[in-house]
């Protein structure tokens, strides 16, 4: 089977932190802050909340600094860059399983795998006895939440994958076959439920601090997109019910907060807030794997940030173009045109690094990202505005604070009305599943339905996901010659040059690794799970 780019002979490189010197292997360039070895000991209920900490942020930093985007946005076309950076290899899909993305990617999602492990092994011998049974069981919840999540990052875009459970086992042979797909999904459906059986129940309001962690409604609204993933449409649909009657979570700018709007979502004061379910947490605390690099990445120039490495992907013609609908409040938070104005970005009146910050910026043609003749607005805070943005802390390459959204409460409503549906076929006009579907549209701006199909419910996925790593995923859900068919439509030059691909692949996974291929040649061999 051929995917998106033909895999070369190479290998799965040997994880992991583990809580030994033994270790022969780094898989994870830096190990998760506060990560149980056998020094750590955790004499508080406080202290072992605050333990997971790393499994929100630092082991994400590869992935985040520049692979999220590159395998998902700009693969799935809603992202342009040139051939000028690694982005444009993405672009025309001409990358190989040597790019740094590929392997970044991986090995971010192996690295927390390795820190949750650890997790998993180690608290249970890491706690005194003033620590309570809740407290322990919920940051055990937590982990299995990580690894939950990476495991579904990783099964989406390789298929096949090793499961690690063991981190001690796994050190001592490395050289192992993958697991198909349906263990993959075992794997992490058991994980999910672990978590929503041990994670505290939250209703998330106003203290946003304490939001930051997931809890059990977070578990069940991520086991309905894995439910819907597989085509488990009941199972997905009673899931998402449930969420959705817990209250937990609330769109910002519907009917339970309509004083805030999709707008909020792209505040860093907001972070955390009552649509999150699950975000990467970046407290930008001046070191270099803390901070989210979203800002830099997408800010079309650089008075906006604390860098000259701003601009590095622009919005796609095709999502420029064909995605949102006249009136869509959506539009203008997620990309930029010439004429946008934006009252809450501050930028420096010159390049100079003492310029005087201006609060309010309009978007100008001159400052085009990739000669797209537009610029990305998602996670760009501006400069530094400490009502807006808070404090920056994080001197490096404009660096923010922002978190990175990995679901939010949008899209569960969105998750609900397609396993209502049922199929990919057909239309319903179920009134729960219009309820949830009109619901994410209204905040839009848009004209509310009153019967709708799977292609309303993908489309309007795409308006409201976008530049936010799902849409890529979505295509893979499609039969794949309707996949491939959207993409070779797509415009994925620039304004000037209209430019189409071509796939020859036969779906639209990844390549693994080279060096894990070379270090692992069993990685190519399949062979059943044994659960234990």
């Amino acid at each position: 089977m051929k995917n998106i780019i033909q895999r070369s002979s190479a290998v799965f490189m040997t994880l992991l932190m583990l809580m030994s010197s033994s270790c022969s292997q780094d898989f994870l360039d830096v190990p998760a802050e506060g990560a149980p070895t056998v020094g750590n000991y955790y004499d508080s209920d406080t202290k072992l909340d605050n333990a997971a900490n790393g499994l929100y942020g630092i082991v994400w930093f590869n992935m985040n600094k520049s692979a999220f985007y590159g395998i998902t946005d700009v693969i799935s076309g809603n992202m342009y860059a040139s051939q000028y950076n690694d982005f444009g290899k993405f672009t025309d899909l001409s990358f190989t399983n040597s790019q740094a993305f590929i392997s970044d990617a991986w090995r971010s999602c192996f690295g927390a795998i390795a820190n949750s492990n650890a997790y998993i092994s180690n608290l249970p011998q890491s706690v005194g006895p003033n620590v309570s049974k809740e407290a322990l069981n919920n940051a055990l919840g937590e982990a299995h939440f990580i690894r939950a999540f990476s495991y579904f990052f990783l099964v989406r875009l390789w298929g096949n994958v090793p499961i690690i459970e063991n981190n001690a086992d796994y050190s001592k042979n490395f050289v192992i076959p993958s697991n198909p797909i349906e263990d993959v999904y075992k794997f992490i459906e058991n994980d999910l439920k672990y978590a929503i059986a041990n994670l505290r129940q939250k209703n998330r309001g106003s203290d946003y601090a304490a939001n930051a962690h997931v809890s059990s409604g977070s578990a069940k609204a991520f086991l309905a997109k894995v439910y819907l993933y597989q085509k488990k449409y009941d199972l997905a649909k009673a899931m998402a019910q449930e969420v959705i009657n817990s209250g937990e979570f609330k769109l910002l700018g519907g009917e339970a907060l309509p004083t805030k709007s999709f707008a909020d979502l792209w505040l860093q004061k907001n972070n955390n807030n009552e649509e999150s379910i699950f975000s990467w947490q970046w407290t930008g605390a001046g070191t270099y794997f803390e901070g989210n690099f979203s800002n830099t990445l997408f800010a079309p120039e650089n008075r906006l940030v604390e860098t000259t490495y701003s601009g590095q992907i622009a919005p796609s013609q095709d999502l420029i173009k064909n995605v949102f609908e006249n009136g869509d409040r959506r539009r203008i938070e997620t990309f930029m045109l010439p004429g946008d104005y934006y009252p809450n970005l501050t930028y420096a009146q010159t390049l100079a690094v003492d310029s005087p910050k201006l609060l309010g910026y309009t978007f100008e043609l001159a400052n085009e990202a990739q000669n797209s003749g537009a610029g990305l607005k998602k996670y760009v805070i501006g400069k530094e505005n400490l009502p807006i943005t808070g404090p920056f802390n994080a001197p490096f390459n404009g660096e923010s604070s922002m978190n990175s959204y990995m679901m939010r409460y949008a899209e569960l409503l969105l998750i609900h009305a397609e396993a209502t549906l049922g199929s990919q076929s057909g239309s319903t006009t179920d009134a729960n599943a219009l309820k949830s579907y009109n619901a994410v549209r209204k905040r839009a701006g848009l004209s509310e339905k009153a019967s709708i199909s799977f292609n309303d419910i993908f489309k309007e996925r795409r308006a409201e996901l976008a530049c936010e790593g799902d849409y890529y995923f979505d295509l893979g859900r499609l039969p794949f010659a309707q996949a491939k068919a959207i993409l070779e439509a797509q415009n994925r030059g620039d304004k000037q040059n209209e430019k189409h691909i071509t796939i020859s692949a036969t779906n639209l996974l990844l390549p693994y690794p080279a060096d894990d291929l070379i270090k692992n040649p069993k990685l190519k061999e399949v062979a059943p799970y044994t659960f234990k």
